[in-house]
């Protein structure tokens, strides 16, 4: 155990440290105020706040844990081992930087607190966050921290306990916005999209459209049976999010009283984790995602308590807030839309730290690094290039690799082959058995 030593114990304070020590290392920690327990500790310590106490390992504060309420901060960067950091402290501290605050305005997404442009879809800009304007984007830089930072207190305190070990690292998502191409879809999608192809003059949608229509050939995006196939056996675990809601503009999918869309979805749940992919809507209105997530509960008699939303998470305390009042364990959506990148700059599942309220929360959050529309200006073996690249340095066991493909990815087509083939190799590659 290690006892920190600091004048005054807040709840911003013990959120970055329990992340730090407890979430991250695999640490158990204890907090003192009385500097006589902490002189009379025996085992690994350390001291937080403005001056040291003595001799002791001390990394020196600035005001932000000790803060409340929201404000501008001013960000300095400079270099620590090779990493960009900021909160510079004195020289006194054993860390140039104050690590916990640093590492609670990240993962706090503090930044989206702030007055920010959003996008047409009411999502904060990657533009605008400090690891875009830095050139950190895709790194997890508080994890890089944290393991520069546990080898530091091994100089001193070599009898540390072992980090802690994810149970799961790879967590490859299958987000399905719809399960069919052509199928189970009503006449007038099916004529609008079969004339949309003819307007386009994309031919062999033209031919295969009504092939699929009347049973000749196989709909392209029914992948489920080969998602089966090959992954149920492996050690990850695939995770399944279906839309479940009623049609939108913006949200495409099949009608929830489509027998065979049931079935489907009763069938993949034998087998693999299926959650809710939540509609645009339900981002800000409880009312709406409840509504969708009690519909799956009885559609796969179990309760959901994993949400991905299918438009992302707008900013974490309007999306957030929405979900902590449906009482939802866990999130799967924290990351952008387009690019590759860690949103929180962390690849460690964390709880949701709620700024507005200035409390910690059970809401776990699970950062994803990318998404298929992220994939859209790369070549497939771009692709998986960047995605082993990102899993090899992830810097932490306590580190997930987590990122989102669509049940389109298995498409069995010409122009989807290199695609298709590359994300089969990729996924079995990791099946350690062999």
């Amino acid at each position: 155990m290690l006892l920190v030593f600091c004048q005054k114990i807040t709840p911003r304070l013990d959120y970055a440290f329990k992340h730090v020590f407890e979430t991250a290392l695999g640490m158990e920690l204890s907090y003192t105020t009385t500097l006589a327990n902490f002189i009379a500790h025996t085992g690994p310590k350390m001291s937080y706040g403005k001056a040291p106490l003595g001799n002791e390992f001390f990394v020196e504060a600035v005001d932000l844990l000790f803060e409340q309420g929201i404000q501008a901060l001013p960000i300095k960067m400079k270099q620590w081992k090779s990493f960009p950091c900021f909160f510079e402290v004195g020289q006194k501290s054993r860390l140039p930087f104050d690590l916990f605050a640093a590492s609670f305005y990240l993962i706090a997404r503090y930044e989206e607190y702030l007055p920010h442009v959003k996008d047409e879809h009411g999502r904060y800009l990657v533009t605008q966050s400090l690891a875009y304007e830095k050139n950190f984007l895709q790194l997890p830089l508080v994890d890089h921290w944290i393991a520069a930072f546990y080898e530091e207190l091994k100089l001193s305190f070599p009898d540390l306990q072992p980090l802690k070990k994810q149970k799961e690292r790879f967590l490859p998502l299958v987000e399905v916005v719809s399960p069919y191409k052509y199928s189970n879809k009503s006449f007038f999608r099916n004529a609008y999209q079969w004339f949309k192809s003819i307007f386009q003059l994309n031919l062999w949608e033209v031919v295969e459209h009504p092939l699929v229509l009347l049973g000749l050939r196989e709909d392209p995006w029914d992948t489920f049976e080969e998602f089966t196939t090959l992954f149920y056996q492996m050690p990850f675990s695939l995770r399944f999010f279906f839309l479940y809601s009623k049609e939108s503009y913006l949200d495409r999918g099949i009608s929830t009283m489509n027998a065979p869309f049931q079935s489907l979805i009763k069938g993949i749940a034998d087998y693999f984790e299926v959650s809710l992919l939540a509609s645009y809507p339900s981002r800000t209105a409880g009312k709406q995602l409840g509504k969708e997530r009690n519909n799956l509960n009885a559609l796969i008699h179990r309760s959901v308590e994993n949400i991905r939303f299918a438009w992302g998470v707008t900013t974490v305390n309007e999306t957030y807030r929405t979900l902590l009042a449906q009482e939802v364990t866990a999130d799967y959506s924290l990351g952008y839309s387009t690019v590759f990148g860690y949103r929180a700059s962390t690849a460690i599942p964390f709880l949701y730290y709620d700024l507005a309220n200035e409390m910690s929360t059970a809401l776990m959050v699970y950062p994803v690094v990318a998404n298929e529309h992220a994939f859209l200006a790369q070549t497939p073996i771009e692709i998986i290039k960047q995605l082993k690249h990102l899993e090899e340095n992830l810097p932490l066991d306590s580190c997930v690799h987590c990122f989102a493909i669509s049940n389109k990815v298995l498409e069995n087509s010409a122009e989807n082959e290199a695609l298709r083939s590359v994300f089969i190799s990729y996924l079995q590659a990791h099946d350690r058995k062999k």
